[in-house]
């Protein structure tokens, strides 16, 4: 520290000791007690009542925020993991075990008076076991069968659709299959069908007779030998073919009509004219050749009976030349 400073700071402590000094506290005066004054009374003063106004507030919409699409995350494909084979396992065989033949017990002789059962039916050998296991839970095999059939007889062609209509027919016939080993069989079938002749063969015949013709009709019976090959379906149905030849007969009659006047009943009596028939003519072919084709099926019923239905083509040889032809259609029952 330097001289000056050093003599600065004696002369300022110097001057601070003699102002010190030179000081006097004032004498202090000796309080005086307070004077009491009554307090002036006020009346209290009510309030002044303001009335509450709430501030109404207008209410805000709220703010509308446009929702956010979602961002799109790409979809990530699981990592691949490449499938493993199982583990093979090799198949162990059972252990194999000897087997144990029975005890042998000594055959007992039959009681007095036992008799042996007897011996199964004699069933046909066949060559085909699975058609004889058929046979035997369907329609089983019997060399000689009957059947009995009826239907509807269908004219084919423009000769004989001019001359007849539709008919009825009935039959009767036998079959007969030598052996359950071989499907073949002979079939004969006798047969009679009507056909009411139409209004353009009854001109005809009221021209050739000269007589009133006014009802006709044609008879056809004969018969057909035919040969049947069976083929069997299902357990429960079978299919068969035939076909062969036949003779038919074909008988015609003609009825003329006249008017005679009497007494009428239909629900009251009452005069007027009533039809008489009388036949007018009746002819007769000999024996015709033809020949026919057909299928049918068969289902059985029960033993031995069974229900078939069968369609065929049926031409006959005419004797003013020609053919006539027919589809007859049957059902009936064999047993």
């Amino acid at each position: 520290m330097n001289a000056k400073k050093l003599c600065a700071l004696g002369a300022a402590l110097a001057l601070t000791g003699t102002a010190a000094a030179q000081y006097q506290a004032p004498p202090y005066p000796p309080p005086q007690a307070p004077v009491y004054q009554q307090p002036a009374y006020q009346a209290p003063q009510a309030p002044a009542y303001q009335q509450p106004a709430p501030a109404y507030q207008q209410p805000q919409a709220p703010a509308y925020q446009q929702p956010q699409a979602p961002a799109y995350q790409q979809p990530q494909a699981p990592p691949y993991q490449q499938p493993q084979a199982p583990a093979y396992q090799q198949p162990q065989a059972p252990p194999y075990q000897q087997p144990q033949a029975p005890p042998y017990q000594q055959p007992q002789a039959p009681p007095p008076g036992y008799a042996p059962p007897p011996p199964p039916p004699y069933q046909p050998y066949s060559s085909n076991p699975a058609a004889s296991a058929q046979a035997q839970r369907g329609i089983r095999y019997h060399p000689w069968r009957i059947q009995i059939e009826g239907g509807y007889s269908i004219t084919q062609g423009s000769t004989v659709k001019t001359l007849l209509n539709d008919g009825g027919s009935g039959g009767l016939g036998i079959t007969w299959f030598p052996t359950a080993a071989i499907p073949l069989g002979f079939r004969v079938d006798g047969s009679y069908t009507s056909h009411p002749q139409t209004l353009h063969a009854l001109d005809l015949a009221s021209q050739s007779t000269n007589q009133n013709i006014a009802d006709g009709y044609t008879d056809i019976y004969g018969g057909d030998l035919d040969a049947e090959i069976d083929l069997h379906l299902g357990t429960r149905s079978r299919e068969y073919f035939f076909g062969g030849i036949g003779w038919y007969r074909e008988r015609t009659t003609l009825k003329s009509v006249t008017y005679q006047q009497g007494t009428i009943c239909w629900f009251y009596c009452y005069q007027g004219y009533y039809p008489v028939y009388s036949n007018a003519q009746t002819s007769t072919t000999a024996w015709l050749n033809s020949w026919n084709a057909g299928i049918g099926f068969e289902f059985p019923l029960g033993d031995p009976a069974t229900f078939f239905i069968d369609g065929r083509f049926l031409r006959i040889k005419q004797p003013q030349g020609g053919y006539w032809d027919f589809i007859p259609i049957r059902v009936g029952i064999r047993f």
